[in-house]
């Protein structure tokens, strides 16, 4: 639970870069998100479905976005995202296409990465 005895659901924003292509943000992993309770008993591990929720809630915030999620495509998991790790998050969003590309990444590794697709209807 955070200080204000709610679950920590996010990592912590530290900074937030537009780019021509879209958005990248400063992120660290807090040490008491509620997504480690439960997930591995050897090691706390950001599983990766908070990942592409954190990617969506993060694009409908910082880009706009406002389409329903359809799928996902070539989605990868490349390293563990652990307690009070920092790390990045680089989002582009092609409209045309409707898909937003996500990556997680710091100066020692890519964490995970891939491509989002949304359809017509708006949330």
């Amino acid at each position: 639970m955070g200080r204000d005895g709610q679950a920590v659901l996010l990592p912590e924003v530290l900074g937030v870069s537009p780019r021509d292509d879209g958005i990248e943000l400063a992120l660290r992993i807090p040490e008491d998100l509620a997504y480690f309770h439960g997930h591995f008993d050897e090691i706390s591990v950001v599983p990766g479905v908070a990942q592409i929720q954190w990617a969506v809630g993060y694009a409908r915030s910082y880009l706009g976005l406002d389409w329903v999620f359809s799928h996902m495509e070539a989605v990868k998991f490349k390293e563990l995202m652990l307690p009070g790790q920092g790390l990045a998050l680089r989002l582009r969003y092609l409209d045309g296409g409707r898909k937003l590309e996500f990556r997680y990444f710091s100066e020692q590794a890519e964490y995970s990465s891939g491509r989002i697709y949304f359809h017509g209807d708006s949330v």
